[in-house]
């Protein structure tokens, strides 16, 4: 019997979350397992190409924008119910940022679907209409958090942020660790695609360019950089709501031709080959997928002390503040002038021995997928 999956995902675009299931989706025993993907809205179809070749499908409320909360949450739960009555999926994984994700459990429950799984990725609320979304997160706690058979998360922090009180188990967020090995024939195209020097300092990251991940503190870290006289460069890997105003910081800076916006791509491991240094000066995080991605990738990684890993602690991760741009300029140079390219090969055998390998973790996501026929 062939088990057929849907997953959840309240946005669709280049990010965390999507690399999670594309990557749970890529491993999955093709002979026991379908699934397509639901989300309420989206902003890049990157990923579609990847799903369609593996028999999936993406069904998606609204294309291309994002209403308010209140019309996302109404329209969405309708348009999940109907998906749900048309296909008949055995398993539902809904991934989700607060607690409206157990709305889509609850439905999933009134639609006879045995397995529902609700799966925490954030550890704290994101911009805007805070006020509104506490109310919604604590409402769905309290309304429908008994209809999620198996309660995941990605760290701690966000299982007791979504779950509170009730039990839930840790799910890794893990990669594909040949994917994201480094490349050093990639690595010198990249450069000279980006018009950044063989002996040039190139730092930066991959995510949205949104409020949480803190890009506009990048651009002041590459100012203080230049004023020390480096030759540095910053890449900064995706698109989002901040786009336009990093552009307009760099062009206010002086700082246009040393600030790269490829914008967002499927491939972010091409990216980080290029990297000599991964710096994520988040505001808040889950679990960030890009941490085990820039190991596997053997970078040295500065985070913000804000971000909590659990378990995936290496010696090639250091924590700062994330508003003291000249403390991570100095630690950048340090990173630098000790990094040695033929070490990164080493970041595979990192990241499989702490347990990120995401063929493993999908085995573990397969348990419970057929649960309700064991």
């Amino acid at each position: 019997m062939v088990v057929k999956i849907l997953y959840y995902s309240e946005g669709w675009g280049l990010g965390g979350i999507e690399r999670f299931i594309v990557n749970t989706v890529e491993a999955l025993n093709r002979d026991n397992y379908s699934f397509d993907v639901f989300c309420t809205h989206d902003w890049d179809a990157g990923y579609d190409e990847i799903i369609s070749s593996l028999g999936g499908k993406r069904y998606t409320v609204f294309h291309g924008f994002k209403p308010n909360l209140v019309k996302r949450t109404i329209y969405s739960s309708n348009a999940w119910r109907k998906q749900l009555r048309s296909k008949h999926y055995d398993t539902v994984h809904i991934n989700t940022m607060n607690g409206m994700g157990f709305l889509y459990a609850k439905i999933a429950y009134d639609e006879g679907i045995p397995v529902r799984i609700v799966h925490s990725h954030n550890s704290t609320f994101g911009s805007g209409s805070r006020m509104i979304k506490h109310v919604m997160h604590r409402f769905g706690q309290k309304a429908w958090a008994r209809y999620a058979t198996f309660n995941l998360a990605c760290s701690p922090e966000a299982g007791e942020y979504l779950f509170g009180d009730r039990k839930f188990e840790v799910i890794r967020n893990g990669v594909d660790t040949e994917r994201f090995r480094f490349n050093m024939s990639i690595r010198s195209q990249l450069r000279v695609e980006l018009g950044v020097g063989s002996e040039s300092l190139l730092f930066g990251s991959v995510g949205r360019l949104a409020e949480a991940k803190n890009p506009l503190f990048q651009i002041h870290v590459l100012k203080v950089l230049c004023d020390m006289g480096v030759d540095a460069h910053l890449l900064l890997v995706g698109e989002g709501p901040l786009s336009q105003r990093v552009r307009e910081e760099a062009e206010t800076l002086g700082l246009t031709d040393r600030v790269h916006l490829p914008g967002g791509t499927a491939e972010p491991e091409r990216f980080m080959s290029a990297l000599d240094v991964f710096t994520m000066p988040s505001l808040y995080e889950g679990f960030p997928m890009t941490v085990v991605e820039a190991t596997d990738n053997g970078l040295p990684l500065l985070i913000s002390n804000a971000i909590h890993l659990g378990s995936f602690e290496t010696p090639g991760i250091q924590y700062l503040p994330a508003d003291q741009p000249r403390q991570w300029a100095e630690a950048i140079m340090r990173c630098k002038s000790d990094e040695t390219l033929s070490d990164r090969i080493d970041g595979p055998h990192i990241v499989n021995s702490l347990g990120y390998n995401c063929v493993a973790i999908t085995r573990q996501l397969e348990l419970m997928y057929s649960s309700a026929n064991c």
